[in-house]
């Protein structure tokens, strides 16, 4: 019984990946062109605050919500979010009553491959609980994105969830989290961006436990959106017309420094904020700090002529705030670099697995009437038999 039991929960690890197809992926290319995209052009001046990833108690408890999620929204409105995400596994908040956008955690492998849905209108359960392949790690993407407005690639330094090879390849998602609770990552960033991906940072806490300070109301995003409703919340994060932040505290200060204005013209970035002196830098192609203006309230950069995209990080005394870049392009369309599905190498494959599991199956069966034929045969010698 149990040798049958492992046999079933191998065939049913295995069927997914005998479902998923393979990728053709457009090689990497730079942002080029000679026009720019500006995502803060045209700032409407009414930040919504928002935190898109934070869990409540689903699932009996399973998945280590300390608390309802009712709990988790309202705690967050309590300290100023316009915008409470509760992101559960595998569990749509809102479509309980709970006052969040529709989100969800999607993800239940051992390689932490985790995608946050947002403005989900269902739960996708598909996906690979072991290894994943480029191809599949798009598949989930992709599945993702088709019951969702948008698809942010959740913690990518987690386990090495997604590399820096890997994001030079995906494709068909908007948004990636810089900063997950504490912890921050502008390579895998910086590694789509020099790709030619117009990715968007989100800043979240991926909290479990609200008594959890390292975890509550650690990172945020701020949104230039008319409203916290979903429709407002999506059009601006699709946009790029927001900025992540993660609160360091480096230096005692009582005033928060936020941004307070974007202006591109001429080729040259000017951005402005209120609050304390900072220190601003730009960093652009490969993650490469162009410029730094240290103990100032704005600065600009001019781009040169081998500069792909500008991106400005602003350190205040109480927080780092990450804008997302502006970029080359033909002046008429947004780069969106996507991935087909190779037809002829999928099916391939999926013979390939096919024939592997028949051969398996096959191979079990022979040997399970190897061992009961042996229980036939006498262990011990006739008793009445002759001997020499």
């Amino acid at each position: 019984m149990l040798k049958r039991t492992i046999v079933v929960l191998a065939i049913l690890i295995t069927l997914p990946y005998a479902r998923g197809p393979v990728y053709d992926f457009p090689d990497p290319a730079p942002f080029a062109g000679a026009a720019f995209y500006n995502p803060y052009k045209g700032l409407l001046g009414q930040w919504q605050r928002a935190n898109f990833h934070a869990h409540g108690r689903a699932w009996g408890g399973f998945t280590s919500g300390r608390q309802p999620s009712e709990a988790v929204a309202r705690a967050y409105r309590s300290i100023g979010y316009s915008v409470p995400g509760v992101s559960n596994y595998h569990h749509i908040a809102a479509l309980d009553g709970v006052p969040t956008i529709p989100l969800y955690e999607h993800g239940y492998n051992i390689g932490k491959h985790h995608q946050i849905a947002i403005g989900a209108r269902r739960v996708d359960w598909f996906d690979f609980p072991l290894w994943q392949s480029l191809s599949h790690q798009q598949f989930v993407i992709d599945r993702v994105g088709q019951t969702a407005d948008l698809v942010a690639l959740a913690h990518p330094p987690s386990r090495d969830a997604y590399s820096e090879d890997d994001l030079r390849w995906l494709t068909d998602y908007q948004l990636l989290e810089v900063v997950n609770g504490p912890h921050r990552s502008e390579v895998p960033w910086d590694a789509a961006l020099s790709s030619g991906h117009a990715v968007w940072a989100l800043a979240n806490d991926d909290s479990h436990d609200l008594n959890d300070p390292r975890r509550t109301a650690m990172a945020w995003n701020m949104l230039d959106a008319p409203s916290a409703a979903n429709a407002d919340i999506v059009d601006a994060l699709r946009a790029g017309r927001a900025y992540a932040v993660m609160r360091t505290n480096s230096t005692a200060s009582a005033i928060e420094t936020v941004l307070h204005d974007v202006q591109f013209a001429g080729g040259t970035l000017r951005i402005t904020c209120t609050g304390e002196p900072s220190t601003f830098s730009f960093v652009g192609q490969n993650g490469v700090v162009r410029h730094a203006v240290p103990n100032a309230m704005s600065a600009e950069y001019s781009f040169g002529a081998d500069d792909t995209y500008i991106r400005a990080v602003i350190q205040s005394p109480r927080t780092t705030m990450y804008l997302n870049p502006v970029f080359r392009y033909d002046g008429v369309h947004l780069p969106a670099p996507s991935s087909a599905v190779n037809a002829t190498t999928t099916w391939l494959m999926r013979g390939s697995v096919v024939l592997v599991a028949v051969a398996a199956a096959a191979a079990y069966r022979r040997r399970q009437r190897l061992v009961l034929g042996s229980l036939d045969r006498p262990v011990l010698p006739d008793a009445n038999q002759s001997t020499a």
